[in-house]
């Protein structure tokens, strides 16, 4: 370990003190009760993905052992540790109760649960509201697509997403999807959750956002053409668009603006990925903008400055043509081996 993770990783330890100690415990006491009634979880939440649940709450007990990731500052993984040991007991205790948190009842960070139209089992969705939120005024939804290895909780726990969506005024939902690899198989539950968004706020219809991250990145160009009437616009962040969707893409899609995000030193998803991505739209006559991260690796804690342009952009239609120059439209066959969680 370098110098310097040593010192984040000690400053860690400082700023969590006893709070650690008792995430523990309840993460700890959860997970027993949780093994404990995992059959009759199952008979709720389906069986294929009933233990996933189990796992996540030993994953966050070991995680508060675990050094500070490259990009993170001691206090904002302190703040995500913390948010996502909240999200994943909340979860596992609503499924043992089955009593579920409404999602309209949610201010700042929440988790939820929402019922599959496929097969009425009860699906995750992760759920930020800005605390200004007024239902008499229609606000911005942004449905977010995690990536793998991840899950909807840990999309959104790390602070800087909720920092995006107070300043924007924006609702986040992130669904699950089952764990299901590049949401195909699990397309209906992120449809369920931006219904049941729509239904639980105040929704502007023309501001209805779909964006991806990482393997979440390439599920938008899966996800999108299903329902392409229901989005204003897709960001496709540290993903790609594959050649076998970009027929469909273009077809369904051609009127529907894409924001395109890449790090330059992205380890996971070459950066030439996003790239092609971005100029394929462009020379089918789609308007896309396209953003670049100096120095950016595969964690979106290290792009925030593009993220942020993006976001903003994106909301206020603002279209940032990629360079001539930017590169050939040799699109990936498939999505590579992803090493990062966020």
């Amino acid at each position: 370990m370098t110098r310097g993770a040593l010192v984040a990783t000690a400053a860690l330890a400082l700023l969590l003190g006893s709070s650690a100690d008792g995430l523990r415990v309840s993460l700890q006491s959860t997970a027993d009760a949780y093994l404990a009634g995992i059959g009759d979880v199952a008979t709720v939440a389906g069986r294929d993905t009933t233990y996933d649940y189990y796992e996540r709450l030993r994953d966050d007990e070991a995680a508060f052992d675990s050094d500070v990731p490259q990009g993170y500052t001691a206090e904002q993984w302190g703040a995500t540790l913390r948010n996502l040991s909240t999200l994943d007991i909340s979860l596992a205790r609503q499924l043992l109760a089955r009593t579920y948190t409404p999602m309209r009842s949610v201010r700042g960070l929440g988790e939820v649960l929402v019922r599959s139209s496929r097969d009425a089992t009860m699906q995750p969705v992760a759920v930020y509201v800005p605390a200004d939120y007024d239902p008499r005024v229609a606000a911005p939804l942004m449905v977010f697509l995690h990536g793998r290895p991840q899950s909807e909780t840990e999309l959104l726990a790390p602070p800087y997403i909720g920092q995006l969506a107070e300043a924007t005024g924006t609702i986040v939902v992130a669904p699950w999807g089952r764990g299901y690899y590049d949401f195909r198989g699990a397309v209906s539950d992120v449809y369920d959750a931006l219904d049941a968004a729509t239904r639980a706020f105040n929704i502007d219809p023309r501001k209805r956002y779909l964006a991806g991250y990482s393997m979440g990145g390439f599920s938008v160009f899966e996800v999108g053409p299903e329902r392409p009437e229901a989005w204003s616009a897709v960001m496709c962040v540290a993903g790609a668009l594959l050649g076998s969707d970009s027929a469909r893409v273009v077809s369904a899609m051609r009127r529907t603006p894409f924001y395109v995000l890449t790090g330059s030193a992205d380890q996971s998803i070459p950066t030439a990925y996003p790239s092609a991505t971005a100029a394929f739209l462009a020379s089918n006559g789609v308007n896309v903008s396209f953003y670049s991260q100096p120095g950016g690796i595969h964690r979106l804690v290290t792009i925030l400055s593009i993220l942020t342009q993006a976001w903003n952009d994106m909301l206020h239609e603002i279209v940032r043509t990629p360079p001539p120059t930017l590169g050939s439209f040799s699109l990936p066959a498939a999505i590579p081996a992803m090493t990062y969680k966020p």
